[in-house]
């Protein structure tokens, strides 16, 4: 049984894109969620589940709360039926610990953010709790398990280390860009722990030489904060915001000059194989699991020089046979990542528990 919490809070988001993806992967019979409200975007890509959706036209600062509180009833109705042999929580709210009884929990720890460069003690308050309650906890990678037993005292034996997947296309082939001009792709969110304003530093530099290059960036549209810094950097004019859906984004990859990830810490770092599969080189920062997940893939910066993030984009682009080294060897590591593969992984824990 998956509790609703993250498909009522996240419209996009790589957490909810790996419960999405999961259930996705594991056998229909196997799953059951309690979210009835969800403006998912995964979720309905997948047609992953019935539910319904909430004002989704018309998106509103705590919109996703609503929807929680909303869903939440029935969660502990369903709960309470004790009808499941495992539950697995999506988020950390601590409101399902009384209503699963003594059935066996798994929660999935994704990174150390709230303790650290995005704090908030409500969130790490709620974290403790499950994770003492969780018979098991699923780490989304080894650099994450590190974290989770030095800062939560948890014991290394239960944590089970499973990464996450990706879908690999059939047949792969390039389609038409979505726009006339080159571009370097930014994924997702643009908060603090991101490095999003280095990099527009370090861009600003580099678009000094290129001055027909711009940057796509997706999720939400621009704060005022950031077209005032893209305004200052005389750059307002080569940032664009592109809300794609899941089927653009993969085109906003094939066509990118590259992927680029300058976050300061990440807890996998999903993006990394969605611009690997759909044949886009990637520069990271050498930063938290980057190196773990990528290996030797990828272009690395060091995240706190913009200097050094303007080289390294620079190299890429002018070394159109590293380049294409990248292309291949990220072909070669993306093909140990699978969602059947994370599914099966899953399963094993759940049955561990029974």
């Amino acid at each position: 049984m998956f509790d609703h919490q993250l498909f009522s809070y996240q419209r996009f988001g790589g957490a909810s894109k790996y419960f999405a993806m999961l259930l996705n992967a594991l056998p229909k019979e196997v799953w059951e969620t309690t979210t009835i409200f969800s403006n998912n975007e995964y979720v309905n890509y997948l047609n992953l589940f019935p539910h319904k959706s909430f004002c989704k036209r018309f998106y509103f600062r705590g919109q996703g709360r609503i929807m929680n509180e909303l869903n939440k009833p029935y969660s502990i109705y369903r709960l309470r039926k004790q009808d499941y042999d495992v539950f697995h929580q999506t988020h950390f709210e601590t409101y399902c610990l009384k209503s699963i009884g003594n059935k066996p929990m798994v929660t999935t720890f994704h990174d150390v953010n709230f303790s650290t460069l995005n704090p908030n003690e409500r969130i790490v308050k709620y974290q403790k709790k499950s994770l003492e309650r969780a018979d098991k906890i699923i780490a989304i990678s080894n650099n994450t398990k590190k974290d989770l037993v030095r800062m939560f005292n948890v014991p290394e034996d239960k944590v089970a280390v499973i990464y996450h997947g990706i879908i690999h296309p059939k047949t792969f082939y390039k389609e038409k860009s979505l726009v006339d001009y080159p571009y370097i792709l930014y994924v997702g969110t643009r908060s603090h722990h991101k490095n999003f304003e280095r990099f527009v530093h370090a861009f600003a530099m580099l678009g000094k030489e290129y001055s027909d290059i711009k940057v796509i960036c997706t999720f939400k549209p621009f704060t005022i904060q950031e077209i005032e810094l893209f305004r200052k950097l005389h750059v307002e004019e080569r940032f664009v915001h592109f809300m794609a859906d899941e089927n653009e984004i993969n085109v906003l990859y094939q066509n990118a000059l590259f992927f680029i990830f300058p976050s300061l810490y990440e807890g996998f770092g999903m993006p990394i194989l969605e611009a690997m599969v759909n044949h886009c080189p990637v520069v990271l920062s050498d930063a938290s699991c980057f190196p773990e997940i990528a290996q030797d893939a990828a272009l690395y910066f060091d995240p706190l020089q913009e200097e050094d993030i303007c080289l390294k984009m620079k190299y890429m682009l002018e070394d159109s046979t590293f380049r294409e080294a990248m292309i291949v060897k990220g072909g070669e590591r993306v093909k140990e990542f699978s969602w059947e593969k994370c599914a099966a992984q899953h399963l094993e824990v759940y049955r561990s528990l029974l």
